[in-house]
């Protein structure tokens, strides 16, 4: 059955109003200018670079002071490669970007995946040990 114009109008207007961002549902953040976006996305990943310690290394003044990532990238830094997720501590090329997605789960205080293995390790019986 087809969906009439009102209907897939309605579909649309429910998907913008889903939650995407902190602070953003998926319409609003989908309007953004494409550097607001990154700022957005720098915002978020702030907070896993403080919590690897970049601030430590860091060349902007402002994160030594805060002792928390607060930079964001410049014009010349997009232009150099930068990746526009990312604040400019994490470097150009990819240089930390996978221990940035390794520490993403630490940093928000989300628990470890559990481990996928099998859980049933079978009867003592099967592993010969005695069953008393």
């Amino acid at each position: 059955m087809a969906r009439s114009a009102e209907e897939c109008r309605r579909i649309i207007e429910e998907e913008d109003r889903q939650p995407y961002m902190p602070g953003y549902t998926w319409g609003e953040f989908s309007r953004l200018a494409p550097r607001q976006k990154s700022r957005e996305f720098q915002k978020l990943t702030q907070r896993v670079t403080s919590f690897m310690g970049c601030w430590k290394t860091c060349d902007l003044s402002a994160c030594r002071r805060a002792r928390a990532c607060r930079g964001f990238l410049t014009e010349a830094q997009y232009k150099a490669g930068y990746h526009d997720a990312f604040p400019p501590c994490i470097g150009p090329r990819g240089e930390r970007h996978q221990e940035a997605l390794n520490n993403w789960r630490p940093a928000f205080g989300v628990p470890p995946e559990e481990d996928d293995g099998p859980k049933y390790d079978g009867r003592p019986s099967d592993r010969g040990e005695e069953v008393t």
